[in-house]
């Protein structure tokens, strides 16, 4: 079931961001639920409305030459600190994936086995993996992490993304008020 949840949100991802997106050139986002990140990673919302509880998020970061060659050991998320709220997850709730040549499928799929540990704290979660998964340059890293909480107040949110705790990249979140959404 979270394969094809996980196809379903990476096909969407990519009707809506277009291949460019993940073939490392940087193209408009073109909804207010998706935020495009630097190097064509991706950072999605299920409800970016203000107040929203648990939203599930889908982050997806294009691998680039800094971590080309290293297995596959962690990503991180970090939001606003006096914004957002980060609630622990069960390894078997987060989603985790590699598409490995750009057509929008994902081609390896990690579950619970893999995941050695999973840290939040108020404002970010990481998470570690023990895959034996060579990253590659242009890999793109599919993960949904289900336990997000919305800030009160709408607006434009600076959120970072590490790969390998060797690849950052950042980008604005729009959280839009649940009055106009």
């Amino acid at each position: 079931m979270r394969r094809v949840l996980l196809a379903v949100t990476l096909a969407l991802l990519v009707s809506i961001a277009g291949c460019s997106g993940l073939g490392g050139e940087t193209a408009d986002p073109s909804s207010d639920d998706e935020t495009q990140l630097e190097n064509g990673s991706t950072l999605e919302s299920e409800d970016p409305t203000t107040n929203a509880m648990d939203t599930n998020q889908s982050v997806q970061i294009e691998a680039n030459e800094s971590v080309a060659g290293s297995e596959f050991e962690s990503l991180s998320v970090s939001y606003p600190r006096e914004n957002f709220t980060v609630d622990s997850a069960q390894h078997d709730e987060i989603v985790l994936g590699v598409d490995t040549n750009g057509d929008g499928a994902v081609d390896r799929s990690f579950n619970e086995t893999h995941i050695s540990g999973v840290n939040n704290n108020d404002y970010s979660f990481s998470i570690e993996l023990d895959t034996d998964y060579t990253l590659e340059a242009g890999d793109v890293i599919v993960t949904e992490y289900p336990a997000v909480d919305n800030p009160a107040e709408q607006g434009e949110y600076t959120v970072e993304v590490t790969l390998n705790e060797a690849q950052t990249a950042t980008g604005t979140v729009t959280i839009t008020d649940t009055e106009t959404a």
